[in-house]
């Protein structure tokens, strides 16, 4: 896509209904937005991850959690689902245009089991990009003897990530490795309408359907080092996604139309093969855990989406990204006779910049977390929600800004499947 997002405008922007992904300019480029990690748990803590090295803490973003996430009797088991609403705000003419729109879906799925005391196994299923947006350029052609003219793009879609993992290890130092099937699809519409019938062909407009499916494989390697401390232990987390070549097959299907019907016509595309390139990335994070009451953690995660190409072609108004996050758990107290001492209480945040920059400047955001964990009776399962409230852009800057709230639900089980029963 050639076209940098500095162009778009949100006059005349349209509210989505049952679509999965809420409606956001910035995931017009490439092959959409990022979507974050939105297991319930790391959600409540900024989406700390990286450095957590103990029971329940296996995450997908660092292979190498999967050995000490999971102990040699039991398997674990996470399923989440997020519910964001968004809105969009952009000062255009001296005129403020707004926008709202709700989404949803499957946050994460994930099971993880022992194979020996030394290797663990784990798979997978999240989303990975998203596409959902609506934009809208009018303008006057009056040079070009065209008049008044609305170009309205629209886009859905995004990609999913499969994965297998593995991790192996031995007294403080784990290494683990991801296998990640990457699909899906991104379908894009562009509709020109000519407002003035000013045209002696009578022209009224034109509608472009590019359809374009993605797949390809990923790997990721990671490395997890936890020391052994008086009270508790400290841990350190680092991974490394490999740059991904995605195989695409893009069909276009166009049509123009005009004042008298009879005179409309269409085009087809025969399907083009080609591929895109996603850079790759590395994360590194360090967390304190006492063992009892409290956990402590921070992320680091760069990425080289400068060095990203679409059919060979790559976009100087991409920029490589970072992300710094930090996070806490307040652990729950079992034994305690208070019901509120039971519950886990989790607060974190995050700041962050984007891979496309915006009329030369830079595109960043930040968010705000707070999430509880609550034991169910009689299991070692726990029902957790998220909280997150986050900002994107500047309107000094001439940027749209995103104002959003997402809200997570999950629930994760550890049972108990390779010890025999005995009965007296």
């Amino acid at each position: 896509m050639a076209v940098c997002v500095c162009c778009f405008l949100l006059g005349n922007l349209r509210e989505t209904r049952a679509q999965i992904g809420v409606l956001s300019p910035y995931s017009a480029l490439g092959v959409g937005r990022e979507v974050p990690y939105l297991n319930a748990r790391t959600m409540g803590m900024g989406g700390v991850v990286m450095g957590l090295a103990g029971h329940r803490e296996a995450s997908p973003w660092n292979p190498a959690s999967y050995r000490l996430g999971v102990d040699t009797l039991s398997v674990m088991f996470d399923i989440g689902f997020y519910l964001n609403m968004n809105g969009l705000r952009q000062d255009v003419d001296g005129q403020t245009l707004r926008n709202q729109s709700t989404g949803g879906g499957l946050g994460n799925m994930e099971f993880y089991f022992p194979v020996f005391k030394w290797w663990k196994m784990g798979f997978y299923l999240l989303p990975y990009t998203e596409v959902a947006y609506s934009t809208s350029d009018i303008r006057n052609r009056d040079e070009a003897h065209i008049g008044l003219t609305q170009m309205v793009h629209e886009g859905t879609g995004g990609l999913n990530r499969f994965g297998w993992g593995n991790a192996f290890g031995w007294g403080p130092v784990s290494v683990g490795i991801n296998l990640n099937y990457q699909f899906g699809s991104i379908e894009e519409v562009y509709t020109l309408t000519f407002k003035n019938d000013s045209l002696t062909s009578g022209a009224a407009g034109s509608h472009v359907l590019t359809h374009t499916r993605l797949n390809g494989l990923a790997i990721d390697v990671g490395l997890q080092y936890a020391q052994p401390l008086k009270h508790g232990h400290l841990s350190f987390g680092a991974s490394y996604s490999l740059s991904t070549t995605m195989y695409a097959k893009r069909s276009t299907l166009g049509s123009a139309y005009y004042t008298y019907a009879a005179k409309d016509t269409a085009f087809f595309k025969p399907q083009r093969k080609g591929e895109v390139v996603i850079p790759g990335k590395l994360r590194v994070g360090v967390s304190y855990d006492d063992h009892s009451d409290w956990l402590v953690g921070v992320d680091f995660t760069y990425a080289w989406w400068s060095q990203y190409k679409e059919y060979g072609e790559s976009y100087d108004y991409f920029r490589n990204t970072f992300r710094v996050a930090a996070g806490m758990e307040l652990k729950p107290n079992y034994q305690s006779a208070s019901p509120m001492r039971r519950v886990a209480y989790r607060i974190g945040g995050r700041y962050e910049t984007y891979y496309a920059d915006y009329g030369q400047k830079n595109l960043d955001g930040y968010a705000l977390n707070l999430g509880v964990g609550i034991p169910v009776r009689r299991s070692r399962s726990m029902i957790n929600v998220g909280l997150e409230y986050g900002h994107v852009g500047r309107l000094q800057a001439g940027q749209i800004t995103e104002n959003y709230f997402k809200i997570g639900v999950g629930f994760s089980s550890v049972e108990t499947w390779f010890v025999k029963r005995k009965y007296d």
